[in-house]
C-alpha cells in the first residue's frame, strides 16, 4: 500500500512541477567561444550550440570522395563526414531561425581544418559547401556580404588558390608571421598560433610581465589590421582564461565547452 501511495505521489510531482526543457531561446550567444577540435566532443556541434558557442572547429580529410571528420587518417569512419556532422545540421538551423544559428542574431563562425592534400580537398569542399552558399558570408564582385556563417579554411590551405576567386564563400585563418605581410582582412579575417611556440606561460600564478607585453603587442597589431586572434594549447586554466579575456583575444579556445560556457557567461553579468 505504502509502495503504491509513493509512486503516486511521483506521478502528481512529475506533473505538476514546471520542468526547464532546453530550447533554443535559452542559449545566449557566446562570440568568443570557441570549440577546439569540436568532433571529440561526446555529442559534436551539439554540445557547443547548447553552450551558445559562435565558432566550432574540424578536422577533415578526402576519403573516397568524401570529406571524412577527424583529427588523423586512421581514425576517419564513413558516418562521419562533414555534410552529415556539421554542414546539414548548421544550415537546418540557419533556415529554422530564419537566417542565424541562434534565435538572437550573432555571428557564427566555421573553421575547418584541411589535413589531406590541399587542393583536391579544397575542391571537393566547395563542391558540399556550394548548395549552402546563399547562408555563408563570401566575396561577390570584390564586395564583402555577410551572412549567417563564415568559413575559415586552416591547415594545409591552398591559400593562392583562394586569394585569385574574384567570387568565393570561404576565408584563410593566418599564422603571426601575417602580421608583418598585413594580407587584407577580407581574405584573412583570423590570425590563429600556437600558444607554446610564443609563451612559456602555463596558465597558473601571474603572467610574466614580458610574456603579457607580447600578447597585447599581438592584439593590438592584429585589431588595428582588422583581423581576430585565437590561440590554440593555451592553458585550459581560469587564470589563463582571465587573461585572455582581459586582453582581448577574440576566441578563447576550449576543449571544455560547459566551463568555457560558465566563464563567458559570468563575464557577461
Amino acid at each position: 500500500m505504502y509502495k503504491r501511495f509513493s509512486i503516486y505521489c511521483y506521478i502528481i510531482f512529475f506533473l505538476t512541477f514546471p520542468l526547464k526543457i532546453y530550447t533554443d531561446e535559452h542559449v545566449v550567444p557566446l562570440t568568443r567561444a570557441h570549440s577546439h577540435n569540436d568532433y571529440l566532443r561526446q555529442q559534436p556541434l551539439s554540445e557547443a550550440l547548447k553552450n551558445g558557442f559562435c565558432s566550432v572547429e574540424a578536422d577533415i580529410h578526402i576519403v573516397n570522395n568524401d570529406l571524412l571528420v577527424a583529427h588523423d587518417l586512421d581514425k576517419c569512419k564513413d558516418e562521419k563526414n562533414l555534410v552529415n556532422m556539421y554542414l546539414k545540421p548548421i544550415f537546418d538551423r540557419v533556415q529554422k531561425n530564419k537566417g542565424h544559428i541562434y534565435t538572437i542574431p550573432s555571428e557564427f563562425w566555421l573553421l575547418i581544418d584541411i589535413k589531406s592534400e590541399p587542393e583536391t580537398t579544397f575542391s571537393l569542399l566547395k563542391k558540399q559547401l556550394a548548395p549552402y552558399k546563399d547562408f555563408l558570408t563570401q566575396i561577390d564582385n570584390g564586395k564583402k556580404r555577410d551572412r549567417a556563417v563564415t568559413v575559415v579554411i586552416s591547415g594545409a590551405v591552398p591559400r593562392e588558390t583562394i586569394e585569385n576567386e574574384k567570387d568565393r564563400y570561404v576565408f584563410v585563418d593566418g599564422r603571426l608571421q601575417d602580421l608583418e605581410t598585413n594580407p587584407s582582412p577580407e581574405l584573412v579575417p583570423w590570425i590563429s598560433n600556437s600558444w607554446s611556440s610564443i609563451f612559456s606561460w602555463k596558465g597558473k600564478g601571474k603572467i610574466p610581465e614580458q610574456e603579457l607585453n607580447k600578447l597585447k603587442d599581438i592584439v593590438s597589431r592584429a585589431h588595428e589590421q582588422g583581423r581576430k586572434v585565437r590561440f590554440w594549447g593555451a592553458p585550459q586554466t581560469q587564470e589563463c582564461w582571465e587573461v585572455l579575456y582581459n586582453e582581448g583575444v577574440d576566441f578563447i579556445n576550449t576543449d571544455f565547452p560547459s566551463r568555457l560556457s560558465e566563464f563567458l557567461k559570468s563575464k557577461m553579468k
